[in-house]
Order: structure tokens, then C-alpha cells, then sequence
């Protein structure tokens, strides 16, 4: 048996707003023709991978809920600085002995990860 990875629904309460920042900060792009109306349903897609976005009546993720996208990133330091200098909440950037890595929460609270190749500490 062998499974393969689609996609990931993310239930959002204001869809425009998540629209700007999965399209417009992370630069996924939105299907063409989708097969609901937009602000119901939405695709979004990124190097191989789709993220859908899911009309509901509460924002983000429930409270305790630790799940989170993963975003490769060439350099987690500039990502980061970049993501900041567009109002994004970020965390502490990570130097782990396999990879760099810092979390961020989308506008509806759901937590993300960009993480990319190790560089030494500042």
C-alpha cells in the first residue's frame, strides 16, 4: 500500500484575508478554475503540493493544536527578516544541528514553519 501526498485543508474564517497572505507573502498560487466559489473554497498551490483553504465560522486552528505547514526556504534569516518586514509574527530563528528552521503564525493564528540549510550563529 502506498499513500501520496495531495493536499491540506486549513479551515479560515476570513478567506480574502488568508488568500493575501498565502498568495501574496508565501507566493502560492491560486487554482484556475476551482470547483467551489472562492469564498467558500480555494486551492492553492506550491511546488508540488496544495494547500486548500476551507470557509468556516471560527478563525485558525483549535487552541492547543500544534500541527503546522513546513515552507523550504534557501535562507531562513532573510525569509524571516522578509516575512517581519511584512508584519508576519515569527518566532526565534533556530540553528539545529540538521537544518535552520523559525515558526510564524498565518492571520488566523495557524502556526508554520520555514526551515532551510544550516548556517553558523550569529
Amino acid at each position: 500500500m502506498r499513500f501520496k501526498m495531495q493536499s491540506y485543508i486549513l479551515f479560515a474564517k476570513d478567506m480574502a484575508r488568508m488568500r493575501r497572505f498565502y498568495e501574496g507573502v508565501l507566493g502560492l498560487k491560486a487554482a484556475t478554475r476551482p470547483p467551489y466559489p472562492a469564498e467558500e473554497w480555494l486551492e492553492l498551490k506550491g511546488a508540488g503540493f496544495k494547500l486548500c483553504l476551507h470557509r468556516s465560522s471560527a478563525p485558525g486552528s483549535a487552541p492547543g493544536n500544534r500541527n503546522k505547514l513546513v515552507f523550504r526556504v534557501d535562507d531562513v534569516k532573510q525569509a524571516r527578516a522578509w516575512l517581519v518586514s511584512k508584519r508576519v509574527k515569527m518566532g526565534a530563528h533556530h540553528h539545529w544541528p540538521h537544518a535552520d528552521a523559525c515558526d510564524g503564525h498565518d492571520p488566523e493564528g495557524n502556526k508554520f514553519q520555514i526551515t532551510g540549510p544550516r548556517t553558523p550563529e550569529d
